[in-house]
């Protein structure tokens, strides 16, 4: 009673709905949310003074985290049209919470030069989110820190100017099907386009702004792609931007730093 759970008491556990991929837990994270709301609304009926609490729409339940890559990373495997993950978040000797039917929104990947990749993800859940539900599995994780020198970023002139730091995202839209008598939907489409970001800055070699008007007469023609190892070579990460548009840039240059160019791209698939 009145005792505390600390960090390294706690785990978190993700699978494929029919375990594959295989459960793992994930290691190197930061900071973990899990949580719901309910859609409420206080009615307030003829002929009473008192109120009445009412269901106002769907449960939302969600769960994020974000975590320094450090090693290949399983979450991408969820970016499917049909792909749903099991997880749960387990503590005091294996009480586990969970839930069976996650769907990824967002997944976004920072690299800097100094700095540890970060990996940051969002999921719905549309299941019951409720305790005794327990992900957990034996499948190892392999530990292979990136260093910069492991990381490579292919974009315009990134092969003569000196690539800084990237910023990758990737977003996806679900759509939940109610039916009268169900509390949990009956269906989650999965709606095509996916949409990919990327921010890239290049410290200036030889390189100017490109034409402003450039993006009106040509688009997705660009090759947009970062790779992500670990010290010993073992790739952690391939991301690209599928049909990569040049959607804006900002030249910045001060008294007490480098030229600095910031690129923006659009893709989507």
């Amino acid at each position: 009673m009145y005792d505390t759970t600390l960090n390294y008491e706690a785990h978190f556990f993700i699978s494929g709905q029919d375990n594959t991929p295989s459960a793992r837990e994930l290691s190197g994270v930061e900071s973990l949310d899990i949580g719901y709301t309910n859609g409420s609304s206080v009615l307030a009926p003829l002929g009473s003074s008192r109120g009445l609490t009412a269901v106002a729409g769907a449960t939302n339940q969600a769960v994020s985290f974000s975590r320094s890559l450090i090693y290949d990373d399983p979450v991408l495997d969820f970016t499917g049209e049909s792909e749903v993950m099991k997880g749960s978040f387990n503590y005091d000797n294996n009480t586990s919470y969970g839930f069976s039917s996650g769907y990824l929104n967002s997944y976004s990947v920072n690299c800097a030069v100094g700095a540890v990749p970060k990996v940051s993800a969002s999921f719905t859940v549309y299941d019951e989110m409720r305790s005794g539900i327990n992900a957990t599995g034996n499948t190892p994780t392999n530990i292979f820190i990136p260093s910069q020198g492991s990381i490579t970023a292919t974009c315009d002139n990134s092969s003569t100017n000196r690539v800084v730091g990237f910023d990758y995202s990737l977003t996806l839209n679900k759509k939940p099907y109610y039916t009268i008598g169900s509390e949990a939907p009956v269906e989650v489409k999965h709606i095509n386009p996916i949409q990919y970001s990327a921010s890239v800055q290049i410290e200036v070699d030889d390189i100017f702004l490109q034409s402003g008007f450039d993006f009106l007469s040509t688009r997705e023609n660009k090759s947009v792609s970062f790779s992500i190892k670990g010290r010993d070579g073992t790739t952690l990460q391939n991301l690209t931007i599928p049909k990569a548009s040049l959607v804006s840039e900002q030249l910045t240059s001060s008294s007490d730093g480098a030229v600095r160019l910031t690129l923006n791209y659009l893709g989507h698939s």
